[in-house]
């Protein structure tokens, strides 16, 4: 896989958030999970206002991250205080598949940090309201 299609891959993972409930499956949220759920946009305060590229929305739910590429389905994910670290398989609008695994920092309740593991792909994801 070129790093152009890992960059995307990582780019979905970080913007499109909501919140993830814990580090086992579908247990009910707790004490502590970092709220990642939502609709978030990539390196770049979100307006709200739907006038931003599709290529900047990423939408997570405790299942999947959407992105205009394609969506990759959330395979594990562990908590270690600020950090969320997944693994996930993407399916890319082109067909391609990969899996790669991606760490998001809680910087407050409206941004994170978000890198792929092996280091090709960062970037600043931003809450959007509502």
């Amino acid at each position: 896989m070129s790093r152009n299609i890992s960059g995307k891959l990582m780019l979905a993972l970080a913007v499109g958030s909501v919140m993830i409930s814990g580090i086992a499956g579908d247990r009910a949220a707790a004490d502590g999970d970092i709220p990642i759920e939502g609709t978030f946009t990539q390196n770049e305060p979100c307006r709200g206002d739907g006038s931003q590229q599709k290529l900047q929305v990423v939408k997570i739910t405790p299942k999947d991250v959407s992105y205009s590429g394609g969506v990759c389905s959330i395979d594990d994910k562990q908590q270690d205080g600020n950090n969320l670290a997944m693994r996930v398989t993407c399916k890319f609008k082109s067909g391609a598949v990969l899996a790669s695994a991606v760490t998001f920092t809680q910087k407050d309740n409206n941004t994170f940090d978000m890198a792929q593991q092996d280091g090709t792909y960062r970037a600043v994801l931003y809450r959007c309201p509502g």
